[in-house]
């Protein structure tokens, strides 16, 4: 009986002491994690401390709406380049659209002109209808899009980031209490404001370039051309007058020219007469005197 009652003790102090020591490990792992969770406090606390402190920015939702900039080109042939120019305008300004450039050359004796347009994306569909519409012929048509919705997302998302970079600065500036703490705050402060103007900037164009699509127009005249006949070419009786004029006039600059020529150089023309009178006087001579001693 005693036996049996000792091993009952040594059981239960037993089962006492392994109940203790599962206590102490609970207790040990509970104040390493506490004291993990302070130092953690403790190194982010640390890290508030301006040493160009500057937070990741993190990617945007994925529920985000897709961000699509068009791109349109359009060659057509018209019969009347001005007028097709005027109705593409009033089509354009119908949906609160904006022209960005137009020209109009002349080629070959024929017009051309191009025509870039912003047109809102919900009406970039039934533009194009309108402008095939128009157009006597659809020589070329090419349509394509880019997707820019993680470039703004990425955009959006640093330019969070560094405006709170900003506000800290800011923040940090008025409690400087050092001129190359100051100094070096400025400095970095105009950097990420100069940084915020960049991704400003970036932002607009893609919010405008997704709002509105770009569509350039090349327009090339497909009429005939018959040639006019000219008003000069009906007028026959006076054409034979100013011929007829035209000849007397040549006649009597003949006859001018010829007078200016004999009259102006008669002394010249006297000298060669007079020494080829006298050629011609001793050549006659000599020919007589040779036949009459042939006789």
């Amino acid at each position: 009986m005693r036996k049996i009652l000792f091993s009952f003790i040594i059981l239960l102090f037993s089962i006492l002491v392994a109940c203790s020591s599962q206590d102490e490990g609970t207790n040990e792992s509970n104040n390493a994690d506490t004291a993990h969770h302070e130092e953690g406090i403790v190194d982010n606390g640390a890290a508030a401390d301006y040493k160009g402190y500057e937070p990741q920015a993190k990617s945007g939702g994925a529920d985000q709406d897709r961000m699509v900039m068009y791109h349109v080109y359009m060659r057509i042939g018209v019969k009347n380049i001005e007028n097709a120019m005027e109705t593409i305008t009033q089509f354009t300004t119908s949906k609160n659209g904006y022209i960005v450039q137009s020209s109009v050359t002349n080629y070959e004796q024929k017009q051309h002109a191009n025509m870039q347009v912003r047109i809102p994306n919900q009406d970039l569909e039934t533009f194009i209808e309108e402008i095939v519409s128009i157009s006597d012929q659809l020589i070329e048509k090419q349509q394509d899009g880019q997707d820019v919705t993680e470039e703004y997302v990425d955009l959006t998302s640093r330019l969070k980031a560094k405006k709170a970079v900003e506000e800290r600065l800011l923040d940090f500036m008025e409690k400087a209490e050092t001129t190359e703490d100051l100094l070096k705050i400025s400095n970095d402060l105009a950097r990420v404001q100069e940084e915020i103007e960049q991704l400003e900037g970036r932002k607009k164009y893609l919010e405008n370039r997704t709002d509105f699509a770009e569509v350039n127009i090349s327009l090339e005249d497909v009429s005939v051309q018959v040639p006019e006949i000219a008003e000069e070419d009906l007028q026959t009786s006076e054409r034979i007058k100013q011929a007829f004029a035209n000849s007397l006039n040549g006649i009597a600059r003949m006859f001018s020219a010829l007078a200016v020529l004999v009259i102006g150089y008669s002394p010249f023309i006297t000298m060669f007469g007079v020494i080829g009178g006298l050629i011609w006087f001793i050549y006659h001579r000599k020919r007589s005197h040779h036949t009459k001693d042939n006789d």
